[in-house]
């Protein structure tokens, strides 16, 4: 049971890792303005944060899909 629980823990954080890279990286590289970067940048962090959670529902797939 400890194995599992200690699998799901490494997979969520090295998807929390991927997920804040990604956004990052759209943060930098964006030509948008300054306050809308910064908006979709803290969202972002927020869906890569519970992208476990996310998975559950079709529409936390989709919003994981459209970034």
């Amino acid at each position: 049971m400890i194995g599992l629980l200690r699998f799901f823990i490494t997979i969520w954080i090295f998807g929390l890792i991927v997920l804040a890279l990604v956004a990052l990286s759209s943060f930098i590289y964006s030509t948008e303005p300054e306050p809308a970067r910064s908006d979709r940048l803290r969202t972002r962090v927020r869906m890569a944060l519970m992208w476990p959670v996310a998975i559950l529902s079709s529409a936390g797939r989709a919003r994981l899909r459209r970034g």
